[in-house]
C-alpha cells in the first residue's frame, strides 16, 4: 500500500527580494569599518596616544576621550563607553531613518 501525502506550504511566502537597503547597509557598514580601522591603528602606532586615551578614559574625561578619537580623522564618531577593564566604542550609521548598521569595538586593557 502506498500512501501520497500533499502538503499545501501554510508558510508565509516571503516577500519579493529587494536588496537595495542591504547592499546600502554593506556599503556603509565598509565605511565605518574604515574609521574603526583608523582608531584601532592609531591605538597600535602611538605609544603615547594609546597611553593618553587610556589615562583620559581611566579619569572620566569623556570630552578628552571624544576629542582624541575625532582627531584619528574618522568620519563616524561613535558611542565611546568605557570601564575600568577597557573601552567600547559602537560605530553605527543609518540608511534614511533606519538603522542599518553597527561595527563595535571592544579593547580591554585590564
Amino acid at each position: 500500500m502506498h500512501c501520497l501525502f500533499f502538503y499545501k506550504n501554510t508558510l508565509r511566502p516571503y516577500p519579493e527580494v529587494n536588496a537595495t537597503l542591504f547592499k546600502t547597509s554593506a556599503e556603509k557598514a565598509i565605511a565605518l569599518m574604515k574609521d574603526a580601522n583608523l582608531v584601532m591603528t592609531k591605538i597600535t602606532s602611538s605609544s603615547s596616544f594609546s597611553s593618553d586615551l587610556m589615562s583620559a578614559a581611566q579619569q572620566s574625561n569623556t570630552k578628552e576621550v571624544e576629542r582624541m578619537i575625532k582627531a584619528t580623522g574618522i568620519r563616524k564618531t561613535p558611542k565611546i563607553t568605557y570601564d575600568p577593564d577597557g573601552i567600547t566604542m559602537n560605530f553605527v550609521d543609518y540608511a534614511g531613518e533606519k538603522e542599518c548598521c553597527h561595527i563595535i569595538t571592544q579593547l580591554r586593557w585590564e
